[in-house]
């Protein structure tokens, strides 16, 4: 079977997409498909004829003609595979998986490690200022981190805009009295989101702009209200309660505010209970080893099997 792969444009990460890929062409070796390589155009130009379509970060709503999807997630080499696209499209994101499967201590092990780490080194998915500590007046807060527009997970799954999502935030901190700290999306700068953010800052007792490292603020804060971030991910691996205005792949296990009642998130994060956290660590031990495929590590082989295995399924499919 020709199987065509479309891959991302080289871009600042396209190291890790690179490996996920080269991965993917050794399991479809493996499985004696021929596989054409060919870098996404976004403006759709004809394939070349194919039996088989996998295509680099889009979802069956921008490329219906595609047979699977596949995106780096919430973490560096964390990547999905699926028909339907990735995260809230990702069709096992319907539901909440089965988390007992996982065992507790396997899990909680799994999650402090990864802690630990991002502790020790600051390194998260976008690149991030050193670590350090946070100013003790800011306490106690809520971290607020922010989002691209331009974001799939914005234009397609939230209820709000970005500087919507600011002024609403901020108007609640200063009626209720709740310091929040705003982070900008590390990632582009954007003037018009730079700018609403630090007008909403200035002057106020209850609203503040950082821009320090995303774990340090995660560790620091009492709990994290974004719209579908994947700080919201990381944050449940620092064990942190999590609030979420929009869809995503990890909504099932954080609480779905809405957005004229902020209090009712904060009232949860005041509440979190250990179990609630036992809950987010497996499910973040579910999604790295069940859901996703890690391919970060120089050691593969358990990734690579699975993927091996999808892949077979779905191309005999």
């Amino acid at each position: 079977m020709k199987v065509l792969v479309r891959r991302l444009f080289p871009c600042p990460s396209a190291d890790r997409w690179r490996r996920f890929e080269s991965v993917m062409k050794e399991c479809l070796g493996e499985l004696r498909h021929e596989v054409q390589e060919l870098d996404l155009d976004p403006d759709f130009p004809p394939d070349p004829h194919a039996d088989f379509r996998i295509y680099a970060h889009k979802t069956r709503r921008e490329a219906p003609w595609v047979d699977l999807h596949y995106k780096e997630m919430h973490m560096k080499g964390l990547f999905t595979i699926d028909p339907q696209g990735w995260g809230f499209d990702h069709s096992a994101s319907a539901s909440l998986p089965d988390l007992e499967e996982t065992p507790l201590d396997e899990a909680r092990a799994f999650c402090f490690g990864l802690r630990n780490s991002f502790l020790a080194n600051g390194m998260s998915k976008h690149l991030q200022p050193a670590l350090g500590e946070i100013e003790q007046d800011l306490l106690p807060f809520v971290l607020v981190p922010l989002q691209l527009p331009t974001d799939d997970t914005i234009m397609h799954h939230s209820p709000v805009s970005v500087i919507d999502f600011i002024h609403l935030t901020a108007e609640w901190a200063e009626s209720a009295k709740q310091k929040i700290v705003i982070k900008l999306h590390p990632g582009t700068y954007i003037p018009e989101v730079a700018e609403v953010a630090r007008r909403r800052a200035s002057g106020s007792r209850f609203v503040f702009l950082r821009d320090s490292n995303i774990h340090s603020l995660i560790a620091a804060s009492t709990g994290v209200l974004v719209i579908n971030s994947g700080v919201g991910f990381e944050s449940l691996i620092h064990g942190k309660p999590v609030a979420v205005l929009g869809r995503c792949d990890y909504q099932w296990i954080v609480y779905r505010a809405d957005p004229k009642r902020l209090g009712e998130a904060l009232r949860y994060m005041r509440g979190y209970t250990p179990k609630q956290q036992d809950s987010g660590f497996r499910f973040i031990h579910h999604y790295y080893h069940r859901h996703a495929y890690f391919t970060g590590a120089p050691d593969v082989h358990a990734p690579k099997a699975r993927l091996l295995q999808y892949l077979e399924q779905h191309l005999r499919d």
